[in-house]
């Protein structure tokens, strides 16, 4: 059982892309540090910083349903050197304003959200050229594979960024972020990946629409599809801008701490999804309903304890287990959707799934907004609050989720 946890690994090819996609990863963590530190440091507002951390999702918000329309159409290797090249342009230019003492949190925002357009490319051609790198059994260990490598990194880059800011200052940071998006950028472009022609190649505003169409329509078809599409909105929604994207305001407001300790903490919370995936990757993929179910029952109830604490150990620890059962759910959630839909629209649900982590801009308006208002940790516990009734309510009306065997 241990083996299938990390059973995809075995393709040569695929570990090529895991190399990408952690470098990608590193670079994202980094930013986040950054960003989140900068821009909270500069502002002392959990608006403005949510806001700063969230922006990038706007464009995904929107543009996931065409994302994983092209990506069903054209090769997803020039995809992803696509959104290599401009992340790094990006990224760099970001890195010379800051060196060229010009910068102000202001550019943050436009560039932040020029990135999100190319997150809105990569998730489904990741997934997508994921698939056609494993075998028919690995494709459901892949979504755990995703996770991981976003994940390992965010332990070792959240510490260094940390580190660097409090030593060398943040322009530093950024500059190692710019040198994994270039790493990553010749990974991808040295992968052996020979592309079918495909039948249907010609896209049209029409076609996408059609597409979308008809996803819709399956989905509206199957309850299974339909309960576990809602319930996967949940964590982008409440939970994760609630906790992770209010850490800035916790580790400099409640818990004291430096930049360093803001690394630690999100250190920890990419350990407990790593943990997390190794250990669903060891249960049977026949009770994953339960699983979701649970896991973000379970995360709602540890995020509360996380809201109430002021002790730093404590704090890691109950961050660990939140991010734990994210992994859980996250997993348990994409093998019941991906298992039941047909593999022609395997890159449209990719980028229906990829189109809802736009609701993230709306969960950290809100809980920066609360948090303005009442405080980080009212903030946390309201958002919780409404998981658990939101949660209950779906399986309540789709039972086949928790019945999936």
């Amino acid at each position: 059982m241990a083996i299938n946890a990390i059973r995809s690994l075995y393709f040569p090819k695929f570990r090529k892309l895991m190399y990408l996609h952690i470098l990608l990863s590193t670079g994202f963590w980094i930013q986040q540090i950054v960003i989140g530190w900068i821009v909270y440091d500069q502002t002392n507002s959990p608006l403005l910083t949510s806001l700063a951390l969230g922006i990038d999702t706007i464009p995904i918000l929107f543009g996931g349903f065409i994302g994983g329309a092209l990506v069903d159409r054209f090769n997803p290797k020039i995809c992803i050197i696509f959104v290599t090249s401009v992340q790094f342009i990006l990224v760099s230019s970001l890195t010379a304003i800051m060196f060229l003492d010009t910068f102000s949190i202001w550019y943050i925002y436009p560039i932040v959200l020029f990135i999100g357009f190319t997150w809105v490319v990569y998730d489904p051609s990741k997934i997508s050229l994921g698939m056609k790198l494993v075998d028919e059994d690995s494709i459901s260990n892949i979504f755990g594979m995703w996770i991981c490598g976003f994940n390992i990194p965010r332990i070792l880059s959240s510490i260094l960024a940390g580190y660097l800011i409090v030593y060398l200052g943040a322009k530093y940071a950024l500059l190692l972020e710019s040198l994994m998006i270039l790493s990553a950028f010749l990974s991808i472009w040295f992968l052996k990946y020979e592309h079918p022609v495909s039948q249907n190649s010609n896209i049209s505003t029409t076609q996408i629409y059609i597409d979308i169409k008809n996803l819709f329509t399956i989905i509206k078809n199957n309850n299974l599809l339909i309960g576990f599409f809602l319930l996967s909105f949940i964590p982008i929604l409440l939970l994760i801008p609630s906790t992770t994207g209010l850490l800035p305001v916790y580790a400099s407001d409640i818990l004291k701490l430096d930049a360093r300790g803001l690394g630690i903490l999100q250190a920890f919370s990419g350990l407990g999804q790593i943990c997390g995936i190794f250990i669903i990757g060891m249960f049977t993929h026949k009770k994953m309903g339960k699983y979701a179910v649970w896991s973000i029952y379970i995360s709602a109830c540890f995020a509360i304890l996380f809201a109430l604490s002021n002790t730093y150990y404590l704090s890691m620890l109950f961050i660990f287990v939140v991010n734990f059962c994210i992994a859980v759910f996250h997993n348990s959630t994409s093998y019941g959707m991906f298992s039941t839909i047909d593999e022609n629209y395997r890159g449209r649900l990719a980028g229906l799934q990829v189109s809802s982590f736009g609701l993230f801009i709306a969960g950290t308006t809100l809980s920066g907004i609360l948090a303005n208002m009442f405080g980080a940790s009212i903030s946390t516990i309201t958002c919780m609050i409404l998981i658990i009734v939101i949660s209950s309510i779906i399986v309540t009306k789709y039972r086949i989720i928790y019945a999936n065997q």
